[in-house]
């Protein structure tokens, strides 16, 4: 008889052991970003033209020295009612220089400078894990 008390008393402090030790008391942090982004409308101002093309430009240091970090052509069916939405994402955690819109009036070239600078936000971007997802509006005109 005393064994079998002595088992149950071991049980019971075994299932209150174990149920003790699966609650979870402790706030779980959330999960690091890897990745931030930075989006935001481009303004437009003045008659889209008819030739050439537009485009904007996350630039790692300004002036622009080599590839940006991020780009898109803009087109004059993207443009709603003369804003357009963009985003820039997956970036990685840094600073950025400069956002451009330019228009390339002949089109793009590669390490071209037939173009103007229509709009830009030209200041230290920067991206960072407590600061990953960024807005910043444009206003591009077009002359």
């Amino acid at each position: 008889m005393k064994l079998i008390k002595t088992l149950l008393v071991l049980s019971l402090l075994s299932v209150m052991f174990l149920a003790m030790a699966c609650e979870d008391n402790e706030t779980e942090e959330p999960p690091l970003l890897e990745f931030g982004s930075i989006s935001g409308a481009v303004n437009f101002t003045g008659p889209w033209p008819e030739t050439g093309e537009v485009l904007i430009t996350l630039d790692t240091q300004y002036p622009p020295m080599g590839p940006p970090a991020g780009f898109v052509f803009i087109t004059s069916t993207d443009d709603q009612n003369g804003v357009y939405n963009y985003s820039f994402s997956n970036l990685s955690f840094r600073d950025y220089s400069a956002i451009t819109v330019t228009y390339w009036p002949q089109g793009y070239e590669t390490a071209g400078t037939n173009y103007s600078l229509i709009g830009s936000q030209i200041e230290t971007i920067s991206v960072t894990q407590n600061n990953a997802d960024l807005t910043i509006d444009i206003e591009a005109i077009f002359n």
